[in-house]
């Protein structure tokens, strides 16, 4: 258990979240301006997609918004073409590609331990970077409400910074959305705990893509039972870019004459389940005549990454790593390959499993909380998407290490189900229609609209 922190030792901020007593006093608005804030780099994962995606369809209804985000000092605005740049503030974190002083000093603390760039795990903050954070992001936070004047703030993850907004402005309505990651930061740096649990629940709407994960929060932020405080939860779901994921226009191939296509797509980290993949693809190999090709697509950062890059270094004929794709060219990666394989062991409900499915590939997944429900219950599966039993976990996000090599066989066994069935190759277009009509960024974008609307006169 990591020591608590000592008040002597917080800073102003730092107080001020831990001393929070209720108190948001806003009155209804007269028209939707919205500020928009994450804590870390858009783009490069799904909360960042979310984002750019929700600020897009913003700009398409002629909404007026602004967005804060954080990112490495010296970075290009990663909002060009998507918003007016005056409309945007960056905090700025430490990056070892430049000398340039950041607003913060040490690299772009992420939602995830290992993040597919240079970051700061939560779990080591101090008394001192904790107020380094809050102060950064406050500063700019300040400066967007005085320039901007929002009369709504939409916040991405259920941790420090969405706690510091409630904690700053109690006069605005304030809706946040749960990307699972705050989740796990819950657990692995409880240190912080204490200084979000009380604006959280003063938050007025949070966003959660399924039932399950709105139980998981209730329990994580200690909310009491209360009909009133549930209404704060809506289901929001996932979504996805119609636009861009889509089947192609035909793909029936011969298994005895094409190459079948794999793919992984996320951070190449352990808790991705990445080296488990190698490995079970490698015995696929060994034992079946189809040629088979697994594409991985990501990026990381540190040991865990190279371990992965040096696992398929002797299999290059078969494997290849294609890091980091934007939205267009993992779209048409997709349509390319034939089966989706994401073996995490700990996830929310993954957008690139929809965008897969859009794209007309078969998939594989762990079977993490709320995902098979939520897809039986939407559109079904209908054998396009086989689940993979959790192995026993010795955290939140690692395995027992001796439960890996069933885990690993497990794993064998779904793909070869695949390679044995005789639509593999066949793209299913109706399917794929069924998941961009459920889950298109139109339909997810008018129910955040809705929330919006309902702090109008």
């Amino acid at each position: 258990m990591k020591k608590m922190f000592e008040d002597a030792n917080l800073g102003p901020y730092s107080l001020k979240l831990k001393n929070y007593i209720p108190n948001p006093k806003y009155k209804r608005i007269k028209s939707i301006k919205v500020l928009r804030i994450i804590c870390q780099r858009p783009y490069f994962t799904g909360s960042g997609v979310n984002l750019i995606h929700l600020t897009k369809q913003t700009q398409n209804e002629g909404i007026d918004q602004f967005v804060i985000y954080g990112q490495p000092v010296g970075d290009d605005n990663p909002f060009n073409e998507v918003i007016d740049l005056e409309k945007t503030l960056s905090v700025t974190f430490k990056s070892e590609l430049t000398h340039l002083t950041p607003d913060i000093p040490f690299p772009v603390a992420g939602m995830s331990d290992q993040m597919p760039y240079q970051s700061t795990k939560f779990s080591e903050f101090n008394e001192l970077m904790l107020e380094q954070y809050l102060e950064a992001f406050a500063k700019k936070i300040h400066s967007a409400v005085d320039l901007f004047e929002p009369t709504i703030i939409h916040s991405h993850h259920l941790w420090l910074v969405s706690a510091l907004n409630r904690v700053l402005n109690p006069n605005i309505p304030i809706i946040s959305t749960c990307h699972n990651t705050a989740l796990r930061q819950m657990i692995l740096a409880p240190q912080l705990k204490e200084f979000i649990l009380k604006p959280i629940k003063d938050i007025d709407f949070i966003a959660v893509n399924n039932e399950e994960q709105s139980i998981r929060v209730k329990k994580l932020y200690n909310f009491p039972e209360n009909r009133k405080l549930n209404r704060k939860f809506f289901t929001i779901g996932q979504g996805i870019n119609t636009n861009i994921f889509y089947p192609p226009d035909k793909n029936n191939r011969s298994k005895s004459k094409s190459a079948i296509n794999l793919i992984f797509v996320g951070k190449l980290s352990n808790s991705k389940g990445v080296p488990q993949l190698l490995e079970a693809f490698k015995n696929v190999c060994n034992e079946t005549d189809y040629y088979l090709h697994l594409f991985i697509v990501g990026s990381g950062d540190g040991p865990e990454k190279e371990n992965i890059l040096k696992m398929g270094e002797n299999f290059t004929e078969n494997i290849s790593f294609l890091g980091h794709l934007n939205q267009d060219e993992l779209s048409e990666k997709f349509r390319d390959c034939d089966l989706f394989i994401l073996p995490s062991f700990y996830d929310g409900f993954p957008k690139v499993l929809l965008e897969s499915l859009a794209c007309g590939c078969k998939a594989i997944i762990t079977d993490l909380p709320g995902v098979k429900n939520e897809l039986n219950c939407s559109i079904g599966v209908e054998g396009k998407v086989k689940f993979l039993p959790l192995p026993q976990m010795k955290t939140i996000d690692e395995p027992i290490k001796e439960e890996l090599p069933v885990f690993i066989s497990n794993l064998k066994y779904k793909i070869k189900e695949f390679l044995d069935g005789t639509d593999l190759l066949v793209k299913d277009k109706e399917y794929s229609e069924k998941i961009r009509g459920a889950y298109g960024w139109q339909g997810l974008f008018q129910k955040y609209l809705d929330k919006y609307s309902s702090f109008l006169h």
